[in-house]
């Protein structure tokens, strides 16, 4: 039987999370098929993919990125959140005005010290946070100071020209001071008070989270009475539970399945490339895979066209390096990954490498099209005389955690439109690359030079400086290959033609009232 983990309606009212006995609720209930759930939602802990679609709506931060300002659901425009204002003080601070009278789930008001406390105290900044995930995101933040009960200043230890952005991404969301001092990081995770338009009921492990509205959510009334997200792995179920009507929504469906989807009146298919690039890691402590010719070897082998266009439709993309097109300090002629079997035959000839096997451990259900992905690779990989050999997983501890594993799946999203969201955090000098803390043997040895380029980076002022210190960075990167990138993925959902919504860039499932009603055309 599985394990699970239930708060009751009677438990969530105790702590104030969940109003007593009301009256009936007419507004319609929401039901997403997911391929996965999340195992927290603490909101800087829990930040993969399948954290940040339910963690978004139960949260908000001091501003945020407007996806629906230019209609594509991407988008760098900045929006007041729990600051109605802010204003730059120095190129290290902040200041942000808070609304007043903004409540959390509790009841509690927001106020500049749950401001404080979310930046600084442990949390996720300093030598030992509760945390430490959420570092890598604020990775130039210092400290926050309160000014008044609504006004506060949040400082970076470095000159940051993104810090807006930063703190409108990943990691910004608040949390309530005297509620998470009061019940503690364990409780939190599995059932935290936020300020956004629905707030947590039920937490089943391996089986739903239920979200309840939030009526008093400053942004307007939510729409939906309640929201449940239900595991689904797999694909045909998910499909088939949308045709009968039990799924208003669904999530990652491979592109196969949308004709199929199409064919229905009353569904609506949606589609958007996402911010964010499927990845491999390659984990450095076995002999042949510090040898970097191993490594570029593996990266050359990859025919990333045939891939897109077998897996995707050729619908996706590719970045030409760890970048974006919308970032400010886009690289345009930064060049492409190279597909060059000849040169990777040629580097396994000269590479200390002499036929071992090399694990390629994946879990399922997780990255859309992954092990479709890993078995085309793999015959790639053979064709330049590397052995490698696909063992699909459950979970993700038995490719982390478990010993032999060579090669695992990632992916690098986007978190902000700048470098400093995604290749500095996520390779730099404080990421898991740089500091497998369970296997240190794994981790990236990366050259100093790399890691002081990418502190300029992140420092700089100037728009060519930055440039310089970002196209530096990347060679290093991009000849050390500790990891390398195969496309930016599809994302497809389908809803109900009745369900008025729209995706985003990120995986951000945004079901504030704005972006979510009910009623064809509605």
């Amino acid at each position: 039987m599985r394990g699970f983990f239930r708060l009751a309606a009677g438990a969530l009212v105790a702590l104030g999370l969940m109003a007593g006995p009301a009256l009936a609720d007419d507004r319609p209930e929401l039901v997403v098929a997911v391929n996965d759930l999340p195992d927290t939602l603490e909101p800087a802990d829990g930040m993969g993919n399948v954290h940040v679609r339910i963690i978004y709506s139960m949260f908000d931060s001091l501003i945020r990125r407007d996806f629906l300002a230019n209609g594509k659901g991407s988008g760098s425009k900045l929006v007041p959140g729990l600051a109605e204002s802010w204003k730059r003080i120095d190129d290290k601070t902040i200041e942000f005005k808070l609304r007043e009278g903004v409540k959390f789930h509790n009841g509690d008001e927001v106020t500049a010290d749950d401001v404080v406390f979310t930046f600084t105290h442990g949390r996720m900044l300093g030598d030992r946070p509760i945390v430490p995930t959420g570092r890598q995101e604020m990775n130039t933040i210092s400290h926050a100071e309160r000014v008044d009960k609504y006004t506060v200043r949040i400082v970076s230890r470095v000159p940051d020209v993104m810090m807006e952005q930063r703190l409108a991404g990943y990691a910004s969301w608040i949390v309530n001071a005297r509620d998470y001092l009061t019940r503690g990081y364990d409780q939190v995770r599995r059932s935290p008070v936020g300020t956004g338009p629905y707030k947590i009921a039920e937490f089943v492990d391996g089986e739903y989270i239920k979200l309840v509205a939030n009526d008093d959510y400053f942004g307007g009334k939510p729409t939906a009475s309640n929201i449940t997200f239900r595991v689904v792995p797999e694909t045909s179920a998910r499909v088939a539970g949308l045709v009968s009507g039990e799924f208003d929504i669904i999530v990652n469906v491979p592109p196969d399945q949308v004709p199929v989807l199409e064919g229905y009146d009353d569904i609506e298919v949606k589609q958007v490339v996402l911010d964010n690039t499927h990845m491999l890691v390659f984990y450095m402590d076995a002999p042949f895979m510090k040898d970097k010719n191993v490594r570029q070897a593996l990266s050359l082998a990859i025919d990333r066209a045939l891939l897109r266009k077998a897996l995707w439709n050729d619908k996706n993309f590719t970045p030409n390096g760890h970048q974006l097109p919308d970032y400010e300090i886009y690289l345009a002629d930064y060049p492409d990954f190279e597909f060059n079997p000849e040169k990777a035959r040629a580097l396994v000839e000269a590479s200390s490498y002499k036929g071992e096997e090399i694990v390629y451990r994946l879990p399922l259900n997780y990255y859309l099209n992954s092990l479709e992905a890993a078995q085309a690779m793999q015959q790639m990989w053979k064709d330049v005389g590397l052995n490698v050999k696909v063992e699909p997983v459950e979970n993700w501890s038995q490719v982390t955690k478990a010993e032999g594993t060579n090669i695992r799946p990632w992916s690098n999203t986007h978190r902000i439109p700048d470098p400093s969201g995604s290749f500095v955090s996520q390779w730099g000098r404080i990421s898991d690359v740089q500091n497998n803390k369970a296997f240190p043997d794994r981790a990236w040895k990366a050259p100093e030079e790399f890691n002081k380029q990418q502190d300029r980076l992140v420092s700089s002022t100037e728009t060519a400086d930055r440039k310089d210190a970002y196209r530096k960075a990347l060679d290093i990167w991009t000849d050390e290959v500790p990891g390398t990138m195969l496309y930016n993925p599809l994302e497809t959902y389908a809803h109900k033609k009745s369900v008025n919504w729209e995706p985003y860039s990120l995986y951000y499932m945004d079901f504030r009232p704005y972006n979510l009603t009910f009623g064809v055309g509605g």
